[in-house]
């Protein structure tokens, strides 16, 4: 997708590998390329980075996520599905047979299964987290783990921006005319959450600049699913 939207742009407009330190509404300073100018800055980033570009922006709590990959001669379950590993029966939130769900991304004869942890669980040491998923999954799968490989851990102590109540789930997109900001942690804390802030920040830019919305956008698009996979409990 960001190939597609950048292929539609004018050459040269989309700059990779610069690194940013500062943003104003007439420009943004760069670790290594000089001061870039500009009519106005849209901050599109996680709310760290962005408090470091925007000083003084709010950064919320967070909630860390620990994402497993663990690869198998054969799959635990031949269906494209979520499978929810509910009732505190181990660390993991969600699981499922990625392999199946989009097979290229695993070599012939080998599966991959990805499992998500929440919580304080997925602070866990890589070594004890994993003993603790594997007895988790041979539960949920009804099939031994012992023979299983964990490929990758994937720990993020800031994935997911909390949202204590009360929560404003829509928090100013527009700082300055000619500066703005988005992501999820200006909205809810999801994917929906953050595409739904950058169209409020898309429509303040336009609305600043004087410039119609585009034909045929729908005010309420920012809310609108994002597709979906069949789900599980267990």
């Amino acid at each position: 997708v960001p190939e597609l939207l950048a292929a539609a742009l004018p050459p040269g407009t989309v700059r990779t590998g610069v690194r940013a330190v500062s943003a104003s509404t007439t420009a943004v300073a760069t670790a290594e390329h000089g001061e870039i100018g500009c009519r106005a800055v849209l901050v599109a980033t996680g709310a760290h980075d962005a408090a470091e570009l925007l000083p003084g922006l709010r950064v919320p709590a967070f909630h860390p996520v620990t994402v497993m990959h663990h690869t198998a001669d054969r799959p635990p379950l031949r269906e494209p599905a979520l499978i929810l590993a509910a009732g505190g029966r181990g660390p993991v939130a969600h699981t499922m047979v990625a392999s199946e769900v989009d097979p290229s991304r695993t070599p012939p004869g080998r599966v991959l299964i990805t499992s998500t942890v929440l919580g304080a669980s997925a602070a866990l040491p890589a070594a004890e987290l994993d003993r603790a998923v594997r007895a988790q999954l041979a539960a949920v799968y009804g099939t031994s783990t012992a023979g299983w490989e964990l490929l990758a851990t994937h720990h993020d102590p800031y994935a997911v921006p909390a949202m204590p109540a009360p929560h404003d789930p829509r928090r100013p997109v527009r700082l300055l005319s000619g500066l703005y900001v988005c992501g999820d942690h200006r909205d809810s804390s999801t994917v929906q959450g953050a595409l739904a802030s950058g169209r409020r920040a898309a429509r303040a830019v336009l609305s600043d600049f004087g410039a119609p919305p585009a034909a045929g956008s729908d005010t309420n698009a920012g809310n609108a699913g994002t597709g979906s996979v069949p789900v599980a409990a267990a």
